[in-house]
């Protein structure tokens, strides 16, 4: 799905509030996933942290986080469509506490 530019221009324009944390950045990440990945996706993943550059997603298991580090790229891709510049530049998979 591709974000439309005036919500990726609005999104800029918050960014560049004082306001604007990293805190914010995550929770924005958090709510836009499952337009992002997929609804099957989403429902099985989570976005736990954004560590600087790096995001964090727990998975159900060891073969899904085998799976998703093939699809790692894509899914990079992604995750930077709401910014006006990309800045994720990894992904983290885990699954320790899954769904908490």
């Amino acid at each position: 799905m591709a974000l439309d530019p005036a919500f990726r221009r609005m999104i800029a324009t918050f960014r560049q509030s004082p306001n604007w944390d990293a805190q914010l950045d995550l929770q924005l990440l958090q709510k836009l996933w499952p337009a992002l990945a997929g609804a099957d996706l989403a429902a099985a993943t989570k976005i736990v942290s954004l560590q600087g550059s790096v995001v964090v997603i727990n998975v159900p298991d060891l073969i899904w986080r085998r799976q998703l580090l093939r699809m790692k790229g894509e899914i990079l891709k992604k995750l930077n469509e709401p910014w006006p510049s990309p800045f994720i530049t990894g992904i983290a998979f885990t699954h320790e506490n899954y769904g908490k």
